[in-house]
């Protein structure tokens, strides 16, 4: 039986909601839509969601100040920000955060499902590989804990998580910097680091 994924978008543009919806749906995916932030975190505790798609610019509190409750409560759930805030600072401090991905608008639609897609493919990766052992650190993915072998503990983020899921994957040989940056960043290799933005297949915008 196909997984029926859940993705729980939280936005207050309701044109660009509906357009989400009906495309997510067209993939194949459940989708519950809300418009603040505090309506989406009662629908988390309420809900099994495998994906949040959200805005940062909501009526009451932030997208931040939602997803930094969000990593309170579940550090593995995958979280991609939505949002016109496009500076390299508000990137930096979404990923901070703990989202696993930053898109801004306007955006491509295909560029938009193949990111859920990379997402939620990882997500499987992480529900199907509990733990991870590297000798005798281990890494655990539901806390996203690493425990060393004198018993140190620390946390990753899911971007961390992704790169040693990554590198785990591909351990019988070498992988590049572009490779990394390519399948891990969502990045385009060949542009200068002050250029970079997400890698896009489609000629469309949202």
């Amino acid at each position: 039986m196909t997984i029926k994924w859940r993705i729980l978008v939280v936005e207050d543009d309701q044109a660009l909601a509906l357009g989400l919806r009906i495309n997510l749906e067209a993939e194949g995916y459940e989708v519950i839509h809300v418009i603040t932030a505090e309506e989406g975190i009662s629908i988390l505790e309420s809900s099994s969601i495998d994906l949040v798609v959200l805005d940062i610019m909501l009526p009451g509190i932030t997208g931040i100040e939602a997803l930094e409750q969000i990593r309170g409560n579940d550090p593995r759930l995958p979280v991609l920000i939505l949002t016109a805030k496009s500076s390299p600072d508000d990137k930096v401090e979404g990923l901070r955060a703990g989202a696993d991905d930053y898109l801004t608008k306007p955006f491509h639609l295909e560029e938009f499902l193949l990111r859920v897609k990379r997402i939620l493919n990882r997500y499987e990766w992480y529900k199907s590989e509990d733990i991870l052992k590297i000798g005798e650190t281990r890494l655990d993915f539901n806390t996203l804990e690493i425990t060393t072998p004198s018993g140190e503990i620390c946390r990753v983020t899911p971007h961390e998580a992704n790169l040693i899921q990554y590198l785990a994957v591909h351990q019988d040989r070498i992988v590049s910097r572009g490779e990394l940056l390519k399948n891990v960043w969502g990045l385009d290799p060949d542009m200068k680091p002050g250029q970079w933005t997400p890698l896009s297949h489609a000629s469309g915008a949202i």
